[in-house]
């Protein structure tokens, strides 16, 4: 759901205004700065917070398979780079998986130092992710793995969530999302405004629906 900068703006402050006395509206200026200004400052931040909380099936993600070019390393790994502003990574295949990896762990989980035991590390039915980021800020995925004969690695799917920007003066953000984050906005500008326990309160009443 594309909705124009405006309407967030006018969302969030009716979302501020909930909790304060009647007829009372928010029009706080710190350091010479309006409140909206804040508002515009961290809406991206808030979309983004949301996002990456979120439930996987709250989401619309990208497939971005096409611009994917697996290194395939002899033992059957390998890896593949991202585009760049990735969120975060929803769902990766490669040709030959029985199914997708969903769950994706780091390079610090202890489940990563197994894959490089060929006996134990990931294959075509339990497949493992491994997300990294590279010296250039680029999302970084080694997969294990497929069979070692395998001549030839492709990429069946990979869907992502790129990092919020504009576009056509607005945000697109799932409708089922919108609600937490107008919240979650909320609460960062009452962080700003150093108003802790309101922050509190707008982050409750920004819950993500459940599962």
């Amino acid at each position: 759901m594309l909705e124009s900068e405006e309407k967030w703006l006018k969302r969030i402050r009716t979302n501020m205004e909930e909790l304060l006395p009647e007829n009372e509206t928010v029009e706080i200026d710190i350091f010479g700065v309006d409140v909206g200004e804040y508002i515009r400052a961290k809406l991206p931040d808030a979309i983004a917070r949301v996002f990456i909380t979120a439930p996987v099936h709250l989401l619309e993600g990208k497939e971005c398979k096409d611009v994917l070019f697996p290194e395939k390393r002899q033992d059957g790994s390998g890896r593949v780079v991202f585009p760049e502003k990735v969120l975060r990574v929803l769902s990766f295949k490669m040709k030959g998986w029985n199914r997708p990896v969903t769950r994706f762990i780091n390079s610090c989980h202890a489940k990563s130092e197994l894959q490089y035991n060929r006996y134990v590390r990931g294959g075509v039915n339990k497949p493992v992710a491994v997300l990294s980021m590279s010296a250039s800020d680029r999302v970084v995925l080694d997969y294990y793995s497929l069979p070692a004969s395998l001549r030839v690695h492709e990429v069946d799917s990979a869907v992502y969530i790129p990092v919020p920007e504009m576009q056509d003066g607005g945000y697109d953000v799932p409708a089922r999302l919108a609600d937490a984050v107008g919240y979650v906005c909320a609460a960062m500008v009452y962080e700003i405004l150093g108003q802790p326990d309101m922050a509190a309160q707008m982050v409750g009443r920004g819950a993500l629906p459940e599962l």
